[in-house]
C-alpha cells in the first residue's frame, strides 16, 4: 500500500503513529525524488519498493568516507523485500572506509539476514525500537528484545531505543524489567511527535488528555514527557542512557581510521565531501543545516590516525 499524498509505502508494521505516514512534516521532507539524508547522527539512503534496487540507483558512495551510515528513513530496512539491498550495501561498507552500518527496525531478523550482515559485524550497530506499545504496531517489544539477543549472541553491536516514549501509556517499567533481565546496559530514548489530524485512531487506545500532552504548539515537534521517571526506571535497574548519537560515534578499534596523508590535507578532503554530499541530501531533522553539515565533518575527522 502506498500513501497517496506523497507515495510513501506502508512499513510492515503498521505503526499507528508512523511518523513517515503520518507527520506532515516528515512527509515533506521527502517530497521531491531524493533518496539522501542527512541527520546529526549519519548519512543514510533510502530505497522505497517501487525505486529500483539500491545498486542501480546512482548514490554518492565516494562522498561517504569516514561517514557513519544509516539504511532506511521512511521504511524498516529488515522489510525482506530489502535484503538484496541488504546484500549490496555490506559489501559497500566492508571495501570503503564508512566506519558504520547504523541500522533501525521494529521488524524481527530472519537468520538470512544476521548471514549477510556478519561479514561486517564490527562495523555494524543495529538498534531496535522498544516501545511498549504493543496494541499500536504489527510487531511486539518483546519480539524485539528476543532480536537484541539474538543479534548480540553473534558478536553484533545491540542497542535499544524506546522510542516513542508516550508517558503515561506505555508500561516502560516492564520494559526496562525485561532489558535487565536479558542483561542490557544501555539504552536511548525519545519523545513522540503527534498530529491530531492525522493520528485520529489513538484516540481509541489512549486517553484524551495523554494525547493532549504532546499538541505543544502544533507544529509535530517532538515532546519528551516524564524524562525524570524515565532516568529513575534506568537507575533502578541498571541501564545507561546514551544520547543516539553519542552511542553512535563512541571510539572504538573498528572505527578508527588510517589515513595515508596529512591531516590538514584529509579535513580539506572531508570538507569537500560534505559539502558535494550536502547538496543531495535531504536534511531530516530539526536542527539547523549549517549544524548539521558541522556535525557530519567533525565525525568524519575524529579518531583518526595519520599514516605519514
Amino acid at each position: 500500500m502506498i500513501n497517496a499524498k506523497r507515495g510513501i509505502p506502508t512499513c510492515p508494521v503498521g505503526c499507528m503513529y508512523c511518523m513517515a505516514q503520518k507527520i506532515d512534516i516528515r512527509l515533506d521532507y521527502w517530497k521531491d525524488v531524493s533518496r539522501i539524508g542527512m541527520n546529526k547522527s549519519c548519512t543514510f539512503f533510502n530505497r522505497l519498493p517501487q525505486d529500483p534496487p539500491l545498486s542501480q540507483m546512482n548514490l554518492p558512495w565516494n562522498l561517504l568516507e569516514g561517514e557513519y551510515l544509516g539504511f532506511q528513513g521512511i521504511t524498516d530496512c529488515f522489510w525482506d523485500i530489502f535484503k538484496e539491498d541488504l546484500k549490496y550495501i555490506v559489501e559497500k561498507v566492508k571495501n570503503s572506509n564508512i566506519r558504520k552500518l547504523c541500522l533501525i527496525s521494529k521488524i524481527p531478523i530472519d537468520d538470512e539476514q544476521i548471514n549477510i550482515l556478519l561479514p561486517i559485524k564490527e562495523k555494524l550497530i543495529i538498534c531496535y525500537s522498544i516501545t511498549g506499545l504493543n496494541d499500536l504496531e504489527k510487531t511486539t517489544s518483546e519480539e524485539r528484545i528476543d532480536s537484541l539477543v539474538k543479534i548480540r549472541s553473534f558478536g553484533i553491536d545491540a542497542f535499544p531505543v524506546i522510542h516513542p516514549y508516550i508517558h503515561g501509556y506505555c508500561d516502560i517499567e516492564k520494559i526496562m524489567r525485561l532489558l535487565n533481565k536479558n542483561n542490557f546496559k544501555d539504552v536511548n530514548w525519545k519523545g513522540f511527535r503527534y498530529n491530531q489530524n492525522n493520528m485520529k485512531v489513538l484516540e481509541k487506545y489512549i486517553k484524551k488528555d495523554i494525547l493532549e500532552q504532546y499538541i505543544g504548539n502544533g507544529k509535530e515537534e517532538e515532546i519528551l514527557i516524564g524524562d525524570d521517571y524515565l532516568n529513575r526506571l534506568a537507575n533502578k535497574y541498571k541501564i545507561k542512557f546514551w544520547d543516539l548519537k553519542e552511542y553512535l560515534h563512541k571510539e572504538d578499534k573498528y572505527n578508527k581510521l588510517i589515513v595515508n596523508c596529512e591531516q590538514q590535507e584529509y579535513i580539506k578532503k572531508i570538507k569537500i565531501q560534505v559539502g558535494e554530499l550536502a547538496k543531495q541530501c535531504v536534511f531530516s531533522t530539526s536542527a539547523k543545516k549549517t549544524d548539521v553539515i558541522e556535525n557530519c565533518i567533525n565525525r568524519r575527522i575524529a579518531n583518526v590516525e595519520f599514516n605519514i
